[in-house]
């Protein structure tokens, strides 16, 4: 799975799901963003990145 991070522009619309950065544990469903192709990644929580569900 791709890794994505704030500020990044999105390659596929979709949801994304939050994850740490170091041991991949999924910050749970009240963190996931619906993003579009070409927008920017919302911020994320700290040490974390997207990565679609």
């Amino acid at each position: 799975m791709a890794k994505h991070w704030s500020g990044q522009e999105c390659p596929k619309t979709g949801t994304y799901g939050q994850y740490h950065d170091t041991d991949n544990s999924y910050a749970g469903s009240e963190y996931d963003r619906h993003v579009s192709k070409g927008d920017k990644f919302p911020p994320s929580k700290n040490n974390h990145h997207f990565q679609e569900k």
